[in-house]
């Protein structure tokens, strides 16, 4: 029994060796999986946030030149080192009203005061002119040269407001008006007829909610009666046609009688209506999953709002 216990020792002693190097093995295998596994999963989290991030930049740069882009194209800064870009240093340096035109020469704000302001067909059509607008020898006074030579900012924007005032921009707001003004559109209205030679007894808009067919255009409906001769008629008519402001005709009703004609007629006539900013948003997601979800969670809160407003109604 000792022999056989002492030829059984060293063997049991290499075992108990081996199945120590194997358990160290298999923790040191089990250590480096994990710390494998740590790096595999750190690095998809690295790869994933630094492209979501790539995206977000990217999408910064990309508003970054729109609104670059804008600013270039009104021309309220200016672009001093023509690299096609407006710098930090130029954008804290810029002052619009001490922009000269001729430094902005592709901008909306050059053709507008430079181009559209002395376009002769628009003036010709101006109904009135203003006598501030003209020097003692009845000559325009040219106030963007005004603009850009004076050095005083309070000048300079008189000038820039007289520019647009005594230029064939007038013309513009006469016929299509920014803002909803029936007072204005009937008075309007009782100029074209007195022009004519005919004294209207009232004038009066209807009542009437019409829409308009353009974008960004609304209406206000008008009625008009014109008794007379037919020459007076046809006056009154005539002028209305050839008026700077657009009336359209859309009902006319014409009576034949011993004094005359008997127009009764129902016509429009076009105001801007009020344009918000243009805001764009974009909402960036990090997966799909989340963008998903996201979708899920308006559809379910769209729905609970729906189900209170019914019990609401309940």
């Amino acid at each position: 029994m000792a022999d056989n216990n002492n030829s059984q020792g060293p063997a049991e002693g290499k075992r108990r060796k081996i199945s120590k190097a194997q358990q160290y093995t298999m923790l040191e295998v089990l250590g480096a999986s994990l710390v494998l596994g740590t790096c595999i999963v750190m690095s998809i989290f690295m790869i994933k946030y630094i492209k979501f991030n790539t995206t977000i930049i990217t999408e910064k740069n990309n508003a970054i030149a729109a609104y670059d882009k804008t600013i270039r194209n009104v021309g309220v800064c200016v672009d001093t080192d023509k690299n096609g870009r407006l710098s930090t240093e130029e954008l804290e340096n810029c002052k619009p009203n001490e922009v000269s035109l001729n430094q902005i020469t592709n901008s909306l704000r050059y053709k507008v005061l430079s181009q559209m302001a002395q376009n002769a067909d628009l003036e010709s059509v101006a109904r009135k002119r203003n006598t501030n607008c003209y020097d003692e020898m009845g000559v325009r006074i040219d106030f963007n040269k005004l603009y850009e030579e004076s050095t005083d900012e309070k000048e300079k924007q008189q000038y820039l407001q007289s520019s647009k005032i005594c230029s064939a921009l007038r013309v513009i707001p006469d016929a299509l008006p920014a803002v909803k003004n029936t007072e204005a559109l009937m008075a309007s209205l009782n100029e074209i007829f007195l022009r004519a030679g005919w004294e209207p007894e009232r004038l009066s808009p209807r009542d009437d909610n019409v829409k308009s067919d353009i974008e960004g255009v609304d209406v206000i409906p008008v009625s008009l009666r014109i008794e007379g001769s037919d020459d007076v008629v046809l006056a009154v008519l005539d002028r209305i046609e050839h008026s700077i402001r657009e009336f359209d005709i859309t009902i006319a009703t014409v009576e034949w009688s011993a004094g005359g004609l008997n127009l009764q007629a129902s016509a429009n006539a076009y105001y801007l209506s009020e344009q918000p900013s243009i805001e764009t948003t974009k909402v960036l997601y990090a997966s799909r999953k989340a963008q998903s979800n996201n979708r899920k969670s308006k559809v379910n809160s769209a729905n609970s709002a729906k189900d209170e407003l019914l019990q609401e109604g309940k």
